[in-house]
């Protein structure tokens, strides 16, 4: 049986290693984004209603310097109003709009093969020092994030309550009263269960009066829907 040490000696290995070695200089000359980017949220308004947003990337951004850290050799940019973007899809896919409050916020963006017009918003990061001159000061830590969904399982279909799973967030459908259900793993009992977080007022409904007026007696455990 081969180790890697010898795998990694084989010609077509040693060819591929090279391939790919030459494809990330050509990226970094050719100045393609690669992987995750940054930028500021400019607007929410999608006239879709797809939950997309408008950025400013980073490196269409005349306030932030083309070369972060390289002192005078970090020239400005280009132009003095910053490119907005191209609606950016979000993940998840959601109808409606952002909230307000991600206006102005520093995002993460994922792009797809080298090229903008496949970028998916992730989501908000702190980033005091936001690579420009002066700005750091005055950024606060982001109130407003992109959307999470959670997984969506019918009932009896959702996956097993193990060790392995303990935390898990999942919405069950159909459940209990036909309604959907919050659940999370956690153990319970000994082993482990998907545990329903109602949303629910728990009461105390007192024993109706007898004949004599009198209540006292008999409390009953109630609960009372809060949706």
């Amino acid at each position: 049986m081969s180790s890697n040490y010898d795998l990694l000696k084989l010609d077509w290995i040693q060819k591929q290693v090279s391939i790919n070695a030459a494809t990330d200089k050509t990226l970094q000359a050719s100045g393609l984004p690669r992987g995750t980017v940054r930028g500021t949220v400019v607007s929410v308004d999608d006239p879709e209603e797809r939950g997309r947003v408008k950025v400013v990337f980073d490196d269409m951004n005349p306030d932030i310097p083309q070369v972060y850290g390289a002192g005078t050799y970090s020239k400005e940019r280009e132009g003095k109003e910053p490119d907005k973007s191209h609606w950016i899809d979000v993940s998840p896919a959601f109808k409606g709009t952002q909230p307000e409050g991600l206006k102005g916020k520093r995002v993460n963006i994922a792009v797809s093969n080298g090229q903008f017009q496949y970028a998916v918003l992730q989501d908000v990061v702190y980033d005091p020092q936001m690579l420009a001159k002066g700005k750091g000061k005055d950024l606060e830590m982001p109130n407003n994030s992109s959307m999470t969904r959670l997984p969506c399982y019918e009932q009896g279909s959702e996956p097993p309550a193990t060790a392995e799973n303990v935390g898990c967030c999942i919405v069950i459908c159909n459940g209990y009263d036909g309604m959907d259900w919050l659940s999370v793993c956690l153990k319970r009992s000994g082993g482990y269960k998907w545990v329903n977080m109602m949303d629910r007022l728990h009461i105390h409904d007192s024993q109706a009066a007898d004949s004599d007026g009198d209540s006292e007696g008999t409390v009953n455990d109630d609960t009372h829907a809060t949706t």
